[in-house]
């Protein structure tokens, strides 16, 4: 969707703002206590990676003041706008071309990604951790046939071990307890 609209009429005045629902808990964050949050457009930094912290709050904070709205509550009323992410004094124009992970390459997938007429990224085949016996296996059990079934401390867990190995699984504060 962003490659088609990036090659359009409307991409001189059209923003995504990208995050993971329910990204307090969920399974494909950064970590524990973060998610990546994606914004593509005009006016925004190319190619930057912005550490400022923001939530989902700062991000309808954001859309509010774009969109010149009412704040919808005190939340986004005393949140501040993600302007780190903005770039004013750049041209308004960008574009964008979507590629497949090289990670893709080398599962049973390989072809239907080449067959969409997908091109894969540049740089190193990237090799999965774990083939998909393995996940099979170590998710043998959890109900994945509706959103919000699987027990997210668990899956958490699971995707940690399966993609960190030994190393300390991130806490989250004094109130955080282990299942381990």
């Amino acid at each position: 969707m962003v490659q088609a609209v990036a090659h359009s009429p409307y991409a001189s005045n059209t923003l995504f703002i990208v995050t993971e629902d329910d990204c307090q808990d969920g399974p494909d964050h950064v970590d524990s206590h973060r998610a990546t949050t994606y914004v593509a457009g005009p006016y925004v930094k190319q190619g930057a990676v912005v550490s400022t912290y923001y939530s989902q709050v700062n991000a309808i904070r954001t859309i509010e003041d774009l969109l010149g709205t009412e704040h919808i509550n005190l939340n986004t009323a005393f949140q501040p706008p993600m302007t780190d992410v903005f770039d004013i004094h750049t041209l308004h124009y960008w574009t964008y071309t979507a590629v497949a992970s090289t990670i893709l390459q080398t599962t049973q997938v390989a072809t239907q990604v080449t067959d969409l007429g997908a091109v894969y990224g540049t740089g190193p085949a990237i090799t999965p951790a774990h083939d998909a016996a393995y996940w099979a296996n170590a998710t043998a059990g959890l109900d994945f046939s509706e959103a919000d079934r699987v027990p997210t401390d668990k899956f958490n867990r699971l995707l940690w071990k399966g993609l960190k190995g030994n190393a300390p699984y991130p806490m989250r504060g004094p109130s955080h307890k282990s299942e381990d």
